[in-house]
């Protein structure tokens, strides 16, 4: 998973405005962004970015996204005093490959100098790429980098093999602090500029991301996976009046726990400016029918067997559109853990749970059930 490090931030009064940051513990790895004015006007156009170690890397990179997959990616390396810059797609947790739709400029200034390598690049394809766009009005834009510390590649390819990073990180950036001037190098005098601290005011973003994301898996794992699905297969292993009065209640109790972790979830969204993610809004739609249309049909259902003392079309409603929100639920699991590439230990448990308990309902479903047992829900 993508560590989401915390960056210091600031906002340097050269003659383009400027987003730098350090990555967390490393000092001597600054980036810094610039929208000029016309790109942010018009919503179209060049964006500006450097990349600048004080320390010998064998490679550091600047991504746009939450993580590697589908991240717009510039991975930077040294030939003697040059340095080339790689433009690449990110593919999960594999090296990412070579985008060779991206257009780049490499400009003035950038080179090996006194032993501290600089790039300085104008992208002219970083507002829209193949898996994701860039809104240059956001106050919380996700970037990534990431650094691989060592000796030089030696190489001007850019398809050059990379191997795997020593640390890597997500930051929010604020485009509109970014956002200022027209020059055609933004960071043509940032060397002649005294950067000021950064500002205390900042919180650790990283410890609020991690914080949510595992308040979110956790919640939702446990009640889509777990709650919901041995919740209602006590019917059928327990088919008494007892089971159906408890029923109703612990299920509303488990749709409390996705209404928490819907929330934990849609604030994390907002800060990651993922809201429109496909991850979210599956999430959105699963949870509104749950809330809305399933305890709607539990209760009709009820009062019918009670007039009528049998199944009626709300009880084979309720069940097989609870069981469907189940399965789109769960597979919303696996999609969040590819969004935010999960620990594969992760992953894995979660599947085992899932298959063994899906597993276990199916046989008592449909191999297990006795004739003449019946229940009001």
């Amino acid at each position: 998973m993508a560590r989401h490090a915390f960056a210091w931030l600031w906002a340097v009064p050269v003659l383009a405005q400027l987003q730098s940051f350090h990555p967390l513990g490393h000092d001597e790895i600054t980036y810094s962004i610039n929208v000029p004015d016309k790109t942010a006007q018009s919503g179209s156009g060049s964006i500006y970015f450097q990349m600048n170690s004080t320390r010998q890397v064998q490679w550091f990179a600047l991504g746009q996204g939450t993580g590697m997959a589908g991240a717009n990616i510039f991975v930077t390396y040294t030939s003697g005093n040059n340095v080339t810059v790689s433009p690449r797609s990110g593919i999960a947790q594999v090296e990412p490959s070579y985008n060779k739709d991206a257009r780049i400029t490499i400009l003035n200034g950038s080179g090996v100098h006194d032993g501290v390598i600089t790039a300085n690049i104008r992208c002219d394809t970083c507002l829209k790429w193949n898996s994701g766009t860039e809104n240059v009005n956001s106050s919380s834009s996700p970037w990534i980098w990431a650094v691989k510390f060592g000796d030089s590649l030696e190489s001007t390819s850019v398809s050059e093999t990379i191997t795997r990073h020593d640390d890597q990180g997500v930051v929010s950036i604020d485009m509109k602090k970014a956002t200022g001037g027209s020059s055609e190098n933004p960071f043509a005098q940032l060397a002649q500029v005294s950067v000021s601290s950064a500002d205390p005011s900042f919180s650790s973003f990283s410890d609020m991301i991690n914080q949510k994301q595992t308040a979110h898996a956790v919640l939702m794992i446990l009640a889509f996976v777990v709650m919901f699905p041995c919740f209602a297969l006590g019917l059928h292993l327990f088919p008494a009046k007892w089971t159906v009065n408890l029923h109703g209640p612990s299920q509303l109790f488990t749709l409390a726990v996705v209404i928490a972790g819907l929330g934990v979830g849609v604030s994390m969204a907002r800060d990651l400016s993922l809201v429109h993610h496909y991850h979210p809004i599956i999430g959105m739609v699963v949870v509104a029918c749950l809330v809305v249309f399933q305890p709607a049909m539990g209760v009709l259902q009820h009062l019918f067997f009670r007039r009528t003392g049998g199944k009626g079309i709300f009880a084979y409603t309720h069940r097989w559109f609870g069981r469907l929100l189940i399965i789109l639920g769960i597979i919303n699991a696996g999609l969040g853990f590819k969004l935010a590439h999960g620990p594969l230990g992760a992953v894995i448990a979660t599947s085992v749970v899932a298959g063994v308990i899906a597993l276990g309902y199916v046989a008592v479903v449909w191999l297990g059930q006795r004739p003449g047992k019946r229940s009001g829900d």
